[in-house]
């Protein structure tokens, strides 16, 4: 039993680049408690890897619970794995299968008819516990405010408008950030008037910036951005080949080329984009 809990942590430290990554496929057993916090209403659940047979407590978002969809399901995904790439503390990413037994399971659960309507894969994580909310006004120190910096130009890369002041998507256990939620990011695919400069910072993106925790918490001091753009470069032709190797193919709908084209470009003028995190902070 130690062993296998040593070979799956060994297993969670491994990102797409990785020869040696794969993507669990979890097939639900029983449902847990719901995430009350949550919109998508994120169900707790236990589950078996298919792989490896280990057994453990996952969050599932229903395809088909409010805000979810296959689109969504494949930005929640993407987000997790390049996170994950940039050295981002997250909860494992898996793929949960939900099947007609464990639905039958769910009878009188508020999730009852969104999990009955959401059979096959659906996006899910492994549940952590050990992190707490951090305010606004709290004050950190310089390792947790270098995490926010990078956690900032995260979101600035991948056009996530959903880590808002109110509700900022990650915890802290007062060493680290574990950083999650975003099927809403890259906002930018849904756009009517799509940025052609994916690097320059548009003076209409300021909306959604605004709202953001950590433009909030940073504002109006200078920052080093150094050390987040030199790792853009891992998103290249490999990390883009292999996620659509691994997401299951009906989750790849035109919006995924349209994500992928648009980073693409960002990362192209990488050094540009620098630039401009750090005049919009001032």
């Amino acid at each position: 039993m130690h062993i296998c809990k040593i070979l799956l942590k060994t297993y969670t430290l491994l990102k797409l680049s990785n020869n040696e990554y794969f993507l669990r496929k979890i097939l639900a057993l029983e449902p847990r408690n719901i995430l009350e916090s949550g919109t998508t209403l994120p169900q707790i659940i236990s589950g078996v890897c298919t792989t490896t047979g280990e057994k453990n407590e996952y969050v599932v978002k229903f395809i088909k619970a409010q805000r979810m969809s296959a689109e969504s399901s494949c930005r929640e995904l993407l987000a997790a794995l390049i996170a994950k790439e940039l050295d981002f503390n997250i909860p494992e990413p898996v793929i949960i299968n939900i099947t007609n037994e464990f639905v039958e399971l769910m009878r009188g659960n508020e999730n009852f008819k969104v999990a009955s309507n959401s059979l096959g894969y659906n996006f899910g994580n492994e549940y952590q516990v050990g992190y707490s909310a951090v305010g606004l006004t709290q004050t950190l120190d310089t390792n947790l405010t270098t995490k926010l910096v990078e956690l900032f130009a995260l979101d600035m890369v991948i056009g996530n408008a959903d880590r808002r002041v109110e509700k900022p998507n990650f915890l802290s256990n007062g060493t680290d950030l574990l950083v999650f939620d975003h099927e809403l990011a890259f906002g930018f695919a849904s756009d009517l008037f799509k940025n052609p400069t994916p690097w320059l910072i548009r003076d209409q993106d300021m909306t959604w910036i605004n709202q953001n925790f950590c433009f909030q918490k940073l504002k109006g001091h200078s920052y080093d951005f150094t050390n987040f753009i030199s790792k853009l470069n891992v998103l290249n032709e490999d990390f883009w080949h292999k996620f659509e190797t691994i997401a299951p193919a009906e989750w790849l709908t035109e919006q995924w080329g349209i994500i992928k084209d648009y980073l693409k470009s960002l990362i192209e003028k990488s050094e540009i984009f620098e630039q401009e995190l750090k005049r919009i902070l001032l």
